[in-house]
This record gives structure tokens, C-alpha cells and sequence, in this order.
């Protein structure tokens, strides 16, 4: 089930003004920071401060821009066991653990299935390849996929859809990529919960480097690191009998918009 949620004009309106500020760059031109095996910084913040944020950012990234896109929509369909065990590993702080997803880049038209892997190091590691399009089972190419990865979870079904708005960012003088996603909403067959107000950045780089133009920027916001992942967010707020103990304070915050 996939339905739309009714957008704040005004502050998307200030965002893609702030974007017009900034110069372009293209998919082709940021091939050589795609940082498929990096170290992730995530931030979870009110998304009434990105027009402020970009405004600080602006001489030190370009933004992504495809078919005059800026801010492009995404749709990702998360796969797990029945069990939801990439879940719960997730949960349980599992220090290696996978997520496999298929997702559609809406601007260019393009679909992957992805894994991500994150590594009892702290890294991320995402494998991934094109598929036709969003399907309800993974096909023979897919299969392949998975069993590179050495998985123990091989039975998987999909399990809930996540919607939103991506912007991404490039430094200028550092080899770094951020993508900041607006307007989340997640999905599943019974029904559909937004999650109104919120803003999830993603500063991802090859080596921990906390002194990088937006951390610093993020910093005079006040605006701390945050682990946060919207597949697991997502699934607890969709399912109340999922385990959630270590997730609670997190589904606090961007419920009651204290971020």
C-alpha cells in the first residue's frame, strides 16, 4: 500500500530555494565518491532547520542534480525473514547484520536491488545490481546476489515500503557524500505511517572525520549523531508486537518531534 502524505509547501519551497544556490553536479560526475564501502554518520533532526543548514553548506558542496531534479523521491521495499531476524538483529545490536532492499530511483528511472552490510568494524559496505523494476519476489539475478553475501537468511519476503524525498550533497574539497531525506513515510499492506517533521542525514565518508564542513555545521545547530535506521523505525511503528526495547527513546523523539 503506498500513499502520499500532504507536504509542508512553504518549508519545501525555502529548501528548494536554498538548492538553487548551489552549483550542480551529475551522476556521472560523482562516480568516484560513491563510497560503497565507508564509514556512516547519521543524523536525525526537525527538517525546519534545513533551509538554515543548507544556507551554511552552500561553499562547500554541489548538489546532485538529475533531469533538473534537486530533491529527488525514492521508493525502497525492504525484505527480511518471516521472523523479521534482520530486524532483530538490528535490534539486539548485532554487530555484523544485513538489510536487502529493492529500491527505485523515481528522477533517473533506475532500480537496484541492494544489500548493506554493516561490519563488526563500523563500516558499511553496499553491494548492489540493476533490476527491471519493484516486485514482490527477488528474482534469479537477485538470488545470485544474496548468495554472494554468505547470508543464513535466504527465505526472505518483503516486508514494508519506505517513501521519501532524497538531496545529495558533494564536497568540494573533501571526498565526501551526504544525503539528507525529507518527507519519510512508511508502508504496508495494511497500512501507512508518516513521520511528519523529520529530516535524516547521512554523512558518509571513507574515514571518520568529524571535523567535515556539514559535521561542524550540524554541530552549531546542536544537532548530535544519531543511529537510525528507517527500515527498522519504520517496521516498529508499523507493527506494536515487534521487539522495541532499544528503539523506544528513538520513536519517542521523532513522534513527539523532540529532536
Amino acid at each position: 500500500m503506498i500513499s502520499a502524505i500532504v507536504r509542508d509547501a512553504p518549508l519545501d519551497d525555502e529548501i528548494d530555494s536554498e538548492l538553487a544556490r548551489f552549483s550542480p553536479v551529475t551522476l556521472r560526475e560523482i562516480e568516484s565518491v560513491s563510497l560503497m564501502n565507508r564509514v556512516d554518520t547519521k543524523y536525525v533532526a526537525n527538517d525546519q532547520l534545513l533551509p538554515s543548514l543548507l544556507a551554511m553548506l552552500r561553499d562547500s558542496y554541489k548538489v546532485l542534480e538529475v533531469e533538473g531534479m534537486r530533491r529527488s523521491p525514492y521508493e525502497s521495499l525492504y525484505f527480511d525473514t518471516a521472523r523479521r531476524d534482520c530486524y532483530l538483529d538490528h535490534h539486539n545490536g548485532r554487530a555484523t547484520r544485513l538489510k536487502f532492499r529493492q529500491r527505485r530511483y523515481k528522477s533517473s528511472g533506475v532500480t537496484f536491488f541492494e544489500v548493506k552490510q554493516k561490519t563488526n568494524r563500523g563500516r558499511t559496505v553496499k553491494t548492489r545490481i540493476p533490476i527491471p523494476a519493484i516486485e514482490d519476489q527477488l528474482n534469479e539475478d537477485s538470488k545470485e546476489l544474496l548468495g554472494t553475501t554468505r547470508s543464513k537468511y535466504t527465505q526472505l519476503e518483503p516486508q514494508i515500503w519506505t517513501l521519501f524525498s532524497r538531496l545529495t550533497l558533494v564536497g568540494i574539497d573533501i571526498a565526501e557524500r551526504v544525503t539528507i531525506d525529507t518527507n519519510l513515510e512508511f508502508c504496508d499492506s495494511q497500512q501507512d505511517q508518516p513521520l511528519e517533521g523529520v529530516m535524516i542525514i547521512e554523512v558518509k565518508q571513507e574515514r571518520n572525520q568529524r571535523g567535515s564542513p556539514i559535521r561542524q555545521c550540524l554541530r552549531q545547530l546542536g544537532v548530535r549523531p544519531m543511529r537510525f535506521s528507517k527500515y527498522c523505525i519504520g517496521s516498529a511503528m508499523l507493527d506494536p508486537n515487534l521487539k522495541r526495547n532499544r528503539f523506544k527513546r528513538k520513536l519517542m523523539a521523532v513522534g513527539s518531534h523532540t529532536l
